[in-house]
């Protein structure tokens, strides 16, 4: 059988389930990126969807991909075009039989799936992105709680657990690659990140499969998980968070992955408060999967998931403050000034700052949430768009979404101004 792998957010080879199922019933295979000029355009806001932060970072990991499958004697074959109409050409041209990829359950990779299925493509989506697998979900989708806690607490009463992460099928040895003469070549030129909290100019935070497995080992050699909790909330400098998320948003590593390393580091090292946190946030991570799954589009609508109804004002002025960083809040324009600088910005500056478009600034909180996709070299839709509905009291947060007082914020996470300093 004549196989295309499609690779989508899962640019690994290791712990890819969907890439094991094509190698185990395929004779040849045609492994395909193909970066959809829509990521490219610009959104409703008048600024491009991906900006060059992220672009560098995925080139670094599908060199690192080509490296993989070259080890293996295969080739990566990269286009730049339409997603559908770019497989459908590659199906007719090589008399592809099947499309295997990891299923993503956003509206709008679900349908370029439905796309492809409407030519007549066979199709083999698989889910995998998360934690657990479709089947190891408690309960149906439409039970799914809209609180997370009574999510946490179901999936731990019940005890369920990640399945262990799985090695590349052995068979790709022995499978043919096809290659396309077609395909270009995705290098970008390389910027100097150096005073990013994520610097990807560095060999060690460079995106790819290889580099986040051996950050992950490094991270679980060190002391980190017993303190993750007490530091999680600073705000500069590569040690003060686990750093996972922009590994775990391209697909370089797998949630999976990192459970596996945080039981290992559980039983052989300590188990506490800290290593409890991590997990914590990788179920924080599932549920917006879930969340997605649930209520579909409704995550993009102006009220979000529809339990607030408060109007939501929008004023272009301020927006383009805010996004330029000259706000009348100095330590929101360092936060806006890293963002844009580097495509980084810790946890609890994203918090602040988008506390302060919506509340402060009276902006539509889906602006914000673009602006994001546009900048971070870790976006992913899933956690970016819940987030900030959670902020503007659109999302899953009983409470009406969060309104941060700035000057407490600023005295206890910079009060002597050593990160406004840094960056303005």
């Amino acid at each position: 059988m004549k196989s295309i792998y499609w690779f989508r957010n899962d640019l690994r080879v290791d712990d890819n389930l969907s890439l094991n199922e094509a190698i185990e019933s395929s004779d040849e295979i045609l492994f395909v990126y193909i970066q959809d000029v829509k990521n490219l355009n610009d959104t409703e806001w008048k600024f491009t969807r991906m900006d060059s932060h992220r672009k560098l970072y995925i080139s670094q990991g599908l060199n690192a991909l080509q490296e993989r499958l070259g080890s293996y004697g295969h080739s990566l074959n990269y286009y730049l075009g339409d997603t559908v109409g770019g497989l459908n050409n590659l199906v007719k041209k090589f008399q592809i039989d099947r499309i295997y990829c990891e299923s993503i359950d956003s509206h709008e990779e679900l349908d370029e799936e439905k796309r492809l299925r409407d030519h007549k493509i066979d199709l083999y989506s698989l889910y995998q992105s998360g934690l657990f697998l479709n089947d190891q979900i408690p309960f149906h989708l439409n039970d799914l709680p809209d609180v997370f806690t009574k999510f946490r607490k179901d999936i731990e009463l019940r005890n369920i657990n990640p399945i262990k992460p799985s090695l590349v099928n052995e068979k790709i040895n022995a499978i043919i690659s096809i290659v396309d003469e077609e395909s270009i070549t995705f290098n970008l030129q390389q910027k100097d990140y150096s005073k990013s909290s994520f610097p990807i100019s560095e060999n060690r935070f460079f995106g790819g499969e290889d580099k986040g497995f051996k950050y992950l080992e490094y991270y679980f050699s060190s002391n980190k998980p017993a303190t993750y909790k007490k530091t999680r909330n600073e705000l500069m400098g590569t040690g003060f968070s686990t750093k996972f998320s922009p590994w775990l948003a391209t697909g370089y590593i797998s949630a999976r992955q990192v459970y596996d390393f945080l039981l290992s580091y559980e039983s052989n090292v300590i188990k506490n408060e800290s290593t409890y946190w991590i997990f914590f946030e990788l179920l924080w991570r599932e549920y917006f999967r879930l969340i997605f799954k649930k209520y579909g589009k409704k995550i993009f609508h102006k009220h979000g998931l529809g339990f607030s109804e408060e109007k939501v004002r929008h004023s272009p002025e301020n927006f383009e403050l805010w996004k330029e960083g000259r706000t009348h809040s100095d330590f929101i324009n360092a936060g806006m000034t890293e963002l844009k600088e580097t495509g980084f910005l810790s946890n609890r500056m994203r918090q602040i700052v988008a506390s302060f478009l919506v509340n402060e600034l009276s902006c539509d909180w889906r602006a914000g949430a673009a602006w994001f996709e546009s900048q971070l070299i870790d976006y992913d839709v899933f956690s970016n768009h819940c987030n900030w509905a959670y902020i503007a009291g659109h999302g899953t947060d009983p409470r009406g979404g969060r309104h941060f007082n700035l000057m407490k914020q600023k005295l206890m996470y910079d009060p002597q101004e050593i990160y406004e300093k840094y960056w303005l």
